[in-house]
């Protein structure tokens, strides 16, 4: 919450101060993946973010982002084990993860250019919920049961990289589509790890 507030505060200060120009962003993703032998599991996956940029200078802002992303993956498929006398008929995981960042976006050409290519690179807190139930049958009564496992919170500071390329529309109004990832504690190669691809649109105040 005091992330939240500070952010606000420094935006509508540096906005009022500098009569900088705002940018808001809303960009969606929607992912679905079946496989299996039969197609019989699947992966579904939806992304929404925001963003407000408040230019500095012509091609440098100040950005504030959020990003929810929900995973759920369900397998259908059947894993014995003889010496518990159990048989996994499926397995469900949920995961729920929420971002918000704070950063610095820089832009390589000019607002009235037809195609605008940027870079934003900044820090962010990421709050991700997991939780995973197994379909259960027991091999000697053959009745089934659910299993939940306990519900896991994680909290992790990183560094977002998000590459932007818009396509102006009118004076005010852009596509865009961006490539986004986090990075965790400095360690670079799982930049590769957390890509979200996402396409959306802006809007100049």
């Amino acid at each position: 919450m005091r992330l939240k507030i500070s952010v606000i505060l420094l935006t509508t200060i540096l906005s009022l101060n500098s009569y900088a120009l705002i940018e808001l962003g809303m960009d969606f993703s929607y992912d679905k993946d079946v496989f299996g032998t039969n197609r019989q599991s699947k992966n579904t996956s939806r992304t929404w973010a925001g963003s407000v940029a408040t230019y500095l200078w012509e091609y440098t802002a100040l950005e504030i982002n959020y990003m929810e992303n929900s995973d759920n993956t369900v397998i259908n498929e059947s894993v014995s084990y003889s010496d518990l006398d159990i048989t996994i008929l499926g397995q469900q995981t949920e995961i729920e993860t929420k971002s918000y960042g704070l950063g610095f976006r820089q832009s390589f050409s000019s607002r009235k250019s037809l195609i605008q290519p940027s870079l934003s690179l900044g820090y962010a807190r990421t709050f991700k919920r997991t939780k995973t139930n197994y379909t259960v049958r027991s091999d000697i009564s053959g009745t089934s049961f659910t299993s939940v496992n306990p519900l896991i919170k994680q909290r992790q500071d990183s560094m977002f990289g998000t590459f932007s390329l818009k396509f102006r529309l009118s004076q005010r109004l852009s596509i865009r589509g961006s490539i986004q990832t986090y990075i965790r504690a400095f360690d670079w190669n799982s930049a590769k790890d957390d890509l979200r691809y996402t396409a959306g649109f802006t809007w100049l105040l």
